[in-house]
C-alpha cells in the first residue's frame, strides 16, 4: 500500500509543480530581497581621494598645527567643545581663529535644509514686532494654538488669545527676547530626544503661519539664501512642502503651488545678481505621519510639479520624526506605484529619503532607502548598526547627508567625536555636511558644522575639500550644471587658500 502511494506521488509531482503559479509579484520580490538583506546583516557580525598642491599642503599644515594646539589646551582644561552641547560652545567657537578661516572657506552645496527653518529667528522677530498685521498667540497652550504662534488674520476674525505683535512689544518688557526664546533652542533644551522633538515641533507650529504668509514668503526665502551665500555656499537644495501660501485677504488656494515655484525661481534670479554661480533645487516633501492616501496624493502633486518644472523640482522625500512616524516600509504600496506614475507624467521622481535618524536598533528604514534606490540618504545616522548595508551604500554610491549639530541638539549623540559619520568617512562612504534646521538651533550657514567635525573627527584640509566637492558631485544638478559648479568652486577654493595663507602670515 505504501509503495503504491509512493509511486502515485512520484507520478503526480511534476503535474503539481507544473500547475503551480511560479510568478512572484513585484511586492513579494521586494520583500524577499529585503529579508535577504536583513539576514545578511544578522550573519555578518570617505570622502574622495583629494591631492593637495603645494599651497594647499602649506595651509593644511597650518590648520592642523592650529587644531592640535587647541586640542592640547582643551585636554588640559578638560573642555572639548564638540563633546559639549552646542549652546555651551557656540560663543567659544566663534572666537577661535580657526572659525574665521572656515567662515571664508567655500563649502559647495547645502543638500539637507528645511525651508521653514532655514533662516534667522532674529530676523523673524524683528519683522514681526514691526508688522501691524502680525498677530501672536500669547496665552496658555490649547489643542489648536501654542504660545508664540505667529499668524495673520482678517481683523474681524482674530481668535481669542491672539494679540497684535506690535501691541505686545509695547506692553511687555523684553518681549522680543521672550519671543526669540520660543523660536530657538538654547542650553536649557537638554533633555532626551523625545522631549526635544516635542519642543522642536512646537517651534515649527509657531513659525509656520509666518513663513507661509504670502506677503512675507519672498522676503524670508531671499533672506536665508542670502545668508547662505555669505557663508560660502553656492548651491542649495531645499526640502519643501509646496502646498501653496495663504493671505488674510485672499481665499484658500489663491496662491497655489505654481505661485510658490514662481517665487522660488524669481528669488534664485535675484540671488544670482550677487552670486552668478548660485543654483537652487527643490525636493518636494511630505510628512511621514500622514496616511498612505495622503502620501499618494502628495506624490502625485510632486510628479505634476516635476513635469512642469523639471529643472527645479528634483525629487521626493518624507520628513518628520522618524521614531514616531510611519516607517518607510509602511508606504511600500505607494513606492510600488512610482513606475506607473512615471509613465503617466513622463518624468522620473528620484527619492532623497530621510532615513536612519534614530538611535534604536529596531529602526530599519535604511534597508528601504537602499532598496528603493534613494539618491542620497538624509542623516543615515544609525547605518553603523548594519555592516552589510554599509557595503551596499558604498556599492550603490549613495551619499549620506550628515547633520552633526542637529544630531547633537536633538539628542542622538552628545560627544561628536563618537558620531558614526567619522567611521563612514573612514570606510569610504560618501558624505556631505548639512545644517538641517539652523533657525531652531540659532545659527546660519555651515561654518559651525564644519568647525565641529574638523575638530571632533581630526580631519585635514583634504577632508574638508572632499566634503565640499561631494556636496556638488552628489547634488541634483544636471551634468552641465555640475561641471560649471565644480569649476566655480575650484576657482573660489584657490582664492580661499591664498587668502587664508596671507592672513596666517600676517597674524604670525
Amino acid at each position: 500500500m505504501r509503495l503504491s502511494i509512493f509511486i502515485l506521488m512520484v507520478f503526480l509531482a511534476p503535474m503539481v509543480l507544473f500547475a503551480q503559479d511560479t510568478t512572484i509579484s513585484p511586492k513579494q520580490e521586494y520583500l524577499n530581497q529585503r529579508q535577504q538583506l536583513v539576514s545578511e546583516d544578522l550573519s555578518w557580525s570617505t570622502t574622495q581621494d583629494i591631492e593637495l598642491d603645494s599651497l594647499e599642503q602649506l595651509l593644511n599644515s597650518n590648520i592642523i598645527a592650529m587644531r592640535d594646539s587647541m586640542i592640547a589646551v582643551y585636554k588640559d582644561q578638560h573642555f572639548f567643545p564638540p563633546a559639549r552641547y552646542f549652546f555651551q560652545s557656540k560663543k567659544h567657537i566663534e572666537g577661535t581663529p580657526l572659525f574665521g578661516i572656515i567662515k571664508q572657506m567655500p563649502k559647495g552645496g547645502l543638500l539637507h535644509l528645511h525651508d521653514a527653518a532655514a533662516g534667522d529667528a532674529g530676523w523673524i522677530v524683528n519683522r514681526v514686532i514691526n508688522d501691524p498685521k502680525a498677530h501672536i498667540y500669547w496665552g496658555p497652550p490649547t489643542d489648536t494654538y501654542t504660545k508664540g504662534q505667529i499668524q495673520y488674520f482678517p481683523e474681524e476674525q482674530v481668535p481669542t488669545g491672539f494679540s497684535k505683535a506690535v501691541s505686545l512689544n509695547h506692553q511687555l518688557e523684553n518681549f522680543p527676547d521672550s519671543l526669540m526664546s520660543l523660536l530657538t533652542f538654547d542650553e536649557s533644551i537638554d533633555k532626551d530626544s523625545v522631549d526635544i522633538w516635542m519642543e522642536f515641533e512646537l517651534v515649527f507650529q509657531r513659525i509656520y503661519g509666518f513663513v507661509r504668509y504670502q506677503p512675507v514668503f519672498k522676503d524670508y526665502v531671499y533672506h536665508y539664501l542670502d545668508l547662505l551665500v555669505e557663508d560660502g555656499i553656492q548651491h542649495v537644495e531645499l526640502r519643501s512642502l509646496i502646498n501653496g501660501l495663504y493671505h488674510d485677504q485672499r481665499g484658500p488656494g489663491y496662491y497655489n503651488a505654481d505661485s510658490v515655484v514662481a517665487y522660488f525661481q524669481e528669488i534664485e534670479q535675484k540671488i544670482k545678481e550677487k552670486e552668478p554661480a548660485f543654483t537652487l533645487k527643490i525636493i518636494f516633501t511630505s510628512l511621514r505621519f500622514r496616511s498612505p492616501p495622503q502620501i499618494l496624493q502628495d506624490l502625485v502633486s510632486a510628479y505634476q510639479l516635476r513635469q512642469k518644472y523639471p529643472e527645479l523640482i528634483k525629487g521626493f522625500d518624507l520628513v518628520a520624526e522618524e521614531d514616531q512616524g510611519h516607517s518607510t516600509l509602511y508606504f511600500l504600496d505607494i513606492w510600488m506605484k512610482m513606475d506607473s506614475l512615471q509613465q503617466v507624467y513622463g518624468v522620473d521622481m528620484p527619492l532623497y529619503l530621510h532615513d536612519g535618524e534614530s538611535n534604536w536598533v529596531s529602526s530599519q528604514n535604511l534597508y528601504d532607502a537602499v532598496l528603493l534606490d534613494s539618491k542620497r540618504i538624509g542623516h543615515g545616522f544609525n547605518l553603523f548598526r548594519f555592516p552589510n548595508l554599509i557595503e551596499r551604500v558604498k556599492q550603490k554610491d549613495i551619499c549620506l547627508e550628515i547633520n552633526p549639530i542637529s544630531n547633537q541638539v536633538l539628542g542622538y549623540i552628545r560627544d561628536l567625536r563618537l558620531h558614526p559619520a567619522s567611521n563612514y568617512l573612514a570606510r569610504g562612504v560618501a558624505c556631505t555636511i548639512s545644517s538641517d534646521d539652523p533657525l531652531v538651533f540659532d545659527y546660519q550657514g555651515l561654518s559651525y558644522d564644519f568647525w565641529e567635525v574638523f575638530m571632533a573627527w581630526e580631519l585635514d584640509l583634504a577632508d574638508l575639500k572632499g566634503l565640499a566637492i561631494n556636496s556638488l558631485k552628489y547634488s541634483a544638478l544636471n551634468d552641465q550644471e555640475q561641471t560649471e559648479a565644480l569649476e566655480h568652486f575650484n576657482k573660489k577654493w584657490n582664492l580661499f587658500v591664498n587668502l587664508a595663507l596671507q592672513q596666517l602670515t600676517i597674524n604670525n
